[in-house]
């Protein structure tokens, strides 16, 4: 057994003793092993680890401990002397020197003495309690010189000897960390609870959080150790860190205040007995400034040491050594089995907390599967009411396809009687048929909007261009072009009305938008044109539900997509780019706050090319950056010559050419797509192609440039050789309107409103069409909306 655990630990090797014997007397006991008396070598004991801990964890902490203490020379740690393997066991064993006691044991409350006797605690003076804890503060300043974390300080790892020296035990769970107290990541549970320091405790039983820890944690136990030991508490009795309550009798949580408020009055009790209690006494300020919460502002321990050498200067004497050595009779007089005892009492009190908090939890857990019992059964209803709600709507759909097969049955029986009235005339007129010429005009024959109904007119004459009197069957259908397969699917019903002999009237309304066929046939033949290419658009009166929400974004500014529907967005306050795929995850950020080449400044427009290049204006430059953010090219500074800027907004690629809102120089710079300077658009001025604060500019499918003028108010069409077309109404708009963003889809264009918190939309021709959105923070509502885009067509 020795050989294999040295085999898969060959650390160990050069500890190994030989000729260890045990008493068989257990003297201690911990988490991960028990502590037992040894004969050879004299003065020593044995810590072994427990049967049912034998795994990689307890081992790997065994291991640590011995090696690390190996390392270890100083009088207020205990001392290593090497490892040993005992046959009775098969389990490795640490050998350390015997200590007389632990101060959690010596705080143990004792059985009520016979009259007359005294208990060990009778001897320790406050002169003993400085100078015991002067020798913990010692011991941890040597582990701290060496960047040596103990993370487990409490009473029962301060072992006192016959000479009432204090040494620093067990540090299995001890840690190695950089120096000058830099953090490093622990995780929550080592340590009783009541030691550790808040950035070190889970807050539930079962969630462990990994906490940043550096030395000030020990610091944080030392203060709890120095309250135990001047108020004689001892550690596991009902302040800490349960009590019962006083009606229901059960065992809850005391609060940190609760704790903190009772162990500084036991602290005040003893100092006031022994005449040492002061507002500003060394130990007072040493334990409030140990357990401060934020590790910052807790002191180092040289300050420790320096605080505990002023109490004990400021301590009378009060016989210290005579109370030493009547101490450590007491404690050598003592039954063997006493500590024993304790440990089990712990234990037994231990338990009681747990089993209380395994309790509450199982309410707790009792009350969540009630809970969702009752949200299953909502659900479940829920379910049952929709499949009903599915039942009727396919009853509804149902009887409405029956109506429609009808409908068109008696449309073919009448389609069928007029073939038959066409017939008796053709054979009254010795059966030839006269020959017409169609006209066919109206808003519906090239264009229409989803949902509003259109109409075309078909006007019939003959040979004489005089109105065709005989009667004639005319049918139209509408048809939706995929552009997929290149299919066509029936989109609607159409109606065919007679307005004169001569004259029909073909009206739909259709439901989806794109490419659609309109079929028009008189006497089951199409007429001239047939079928007609009509695009319909999308209802600018219905604003769209949000597809997706991306948050977390530093005053994002302009929106831009690249070929693989990618989508860039500068976040002005974050001085940044930051690239979202399809689904809104976050690809990639690059750019900082700086005025290098490749750093930003309040971005504000984006664009980009064919090859997904990104063009960026920023605070009196333009940047060009590679899809994977790589700067190809800067130019510009705050001016107002060619190339120079002066607070840049907008920028748009049209033909091959990089379009950037010069605002504060009202005009438009253009430039190559290697950023060559081109020329320039507008002069300052509120007139026919004067610019005022150009914010964005966009161009529709002839050319045409639009551009918004924030503080002018006004949207202002140029065509192509920048000649002045039109200013978008303002009527609709009222008086303090901003436009601050464009974007033109079909034959609409879309105006962001940034102080009317809205979008207000408009035909390429000028023509208001509606206004969408108000202010505030539901669907369909905005506040100071920037700009606006879209993805696809």
């Amino acid at each position: 057994m020795a050989e294999e655990f040295l085999r898969d630990h060959p650390g160990l090797r050069p500890f190994v003793l030989s000729d260890v014997q045990l008493t068989g007397t257990e003297i201690g006991c911990g988490a991960y092993g028990k502590v037992e008396e040894v004969v050879v070598p004299v003065g020593a004991a044995a810590k072994t680890i427990y049967a049912f801990l034998r795994e990689a964890k307890a081992a790997a902490e065994f291991e640590r401990e011995c090696q690390l203490m190996s390392t270890l020379r100083h009088p207020n740690i205990v001392q290593f002397l090497g490892v040993a393997f005992f046959p009775e066991s098969r389990l490795p064993a640490l050998v350390m020197e015997r200590l007389l006691t632990s101060l959690h044991d010596l705080l143990a409350p004792d059985p009520p003495p016979s009259s007359g006797a005294v208990t060990p605690l009778s001897f320790f003076s406050m002169a003993l309690k400085c100078s015991v804890l002067h020798n913990v503060a010692c011991g941890l300043a040597y582990l701290h010189e060496r960047s040596i974390v103990h993370r487990d300080l409490s009473a029962r790892n301060v072992l006192l000897n016959s000479e009432m020296v204090a040494k620093i035990a067990d540090l299995g769970v001890a840690r190695i960390v950089p120096r000058l107290r830099a953090a490093a990541t622990m995780t929550t549970g080592p340590g009783a609870s009541v030691y550790m320091p808040p950035e070190a405790t889970a807050p539930t039983a079962s969630n462990i959080q990994m906490s940043k820890y550096d030395t000030s944690v020990d610091i944080f136990s030392i203060g709890v150790v120095a309250i135990f030991t001047i108020g004689e508490i001892f550690p596991c009795d009902p302040l800490a860190p349960t009590f019962a309550d006083e009606k229901s009798g059960v065992v809850v949580a005391r609060t940190e205040l609760q704790r903190r408020a009772e162990y500084m009055r036991y602290v005040n009790e003893q100092l006031r007995a022994c005449g040492q209690l002061r507002g500003d006494h060394p130990l007072i300020r040493l334990i409030q400034q140990c357990l401060q919460n934020f590790p910052s502002k807790r002191p180092g321990i040289s300050e420790v040491l320096h605080l505990l050498e002023e109490a004990r200067a400021g301590v009378r004497d009060d016989g210290s050594e005579r109370n030493k050595r009547e101490l450590v009779r007491a404690l050598q007089t003592q039954p063997r089995n006493q500590n024993l005892e304790r440990v089990l009492r712990d234990l037994v009190t231990e338990d009681a907390h747990l089993q209380s908090r395994v309790q509450a939890k199982d309410r707790e857990i009792a009350q969540k599967d009630e809970e969702s019992e009752r949200e299953k059964q909502a659900l479940r209803q829920e379910l049952r009411r929709k499949e009903a709600e599915v039942a009727r709507a396919e009853e509804t759909i149902r009887r409405e396809q029956q109506q429609i097969q009808e409908m068109r049955q008696r449309e073919t029986e009448l389609v069928q009687a007029k073939d038959r009235e066409i017939a008796v005339l053709q054979q009254q007129l010795g059966g030839k048929s006269a020959s017409y010429t169609c006209q066919v005009s109206g808003p519906g024959l090239t264009s229409a909007t989803v949902n509003q109904p259109t109409h075309i007119l078909v006007q019939l004459t003959d040979s004489s261009g005089r109105p065709y009197s005989l009667p004639l069957n005319v049918t139209a259908q509408l048809e939706l072009v995929s552009k997929a397969t290149r299919t066509t699917t029936n989109e609607s019903l159409v109606s065919v009305a007679m307005t004169s002999p001569s004259q029909f009237e073909v009206s739909y309304t259709p439901v989806s938008r794109g490419q659609h066929k309109l079929r028009v046939q008189v006497n089951d033949r199409e007429i001239n044109g047939s079928p007609f290419t009509v695009t319909v658009y999308p209802d600018p009166r219905q604003l769209g539900h949000p597809v997706r929400t991306v948050t977390g974004l530093a005053c994002p500014y302009r929106i831009a997509f690249n070929s693989h529907q990618e989508m860039i967005v500068s976040e002005c306050g974050g001085h940044r780019l930051s690239i979202f795929d399809i689904r809104g995850q976050k690809i990639r950020t690059f750019g900082s706050l700086g005025d290098s080449p490749d750093q930003m400044i309040l971005p504000a427009g984006i664009a980009t090319d064919d090859t997904d290049n990104i063009y960026v204006s920023s605070c009196h430059k333009l940047q060009k950056f590679t899809s994977s953010g790589e700067l190809t090219k800067c130019i510009g500074r705050r001016g107002s010559k060619e190339g120079e800027f002066d607070d840049p907004r907008g920028v748009t690629l049209y033909d091959n050419e990089v379009y950037v809102c010069d605002r504060n120089n009202h005009r438009i710079q253009v430039f190559n797509l290697d950023l060559n300077f081109v020329r320039s658009i507008g002069s300052p001025g509120k007139g026919k192609c004067e610019l005022y604060t150009p914010f964005d500019v966009k161009f529709d499918t002839a050319g045409n440039m639009y551009v918004a003028e924030l503080l002018n108010g006004r949207v202002q069409v140029m065509d192509p050789s920048g000649q002045f077309i039109r200013v978008f109404s303002q009527e609709e708009w009222g008086i303090q309107r901003q436009p601050s963003g464009l974007h033109i889809a079909d034959k609409y264009v879309y105006v962001s409103d940034l102080s009317g918190d809205c979008i207000v939309v408009y035909e390429t021709s000028g023509q208001f069409v509606t206004t969408l959105g108000r202010l505030g923070e539901k669907e369909g509502e905005f506040r100071n909306p920037l700009c606006i885009t879209s993805c696809v067509d």
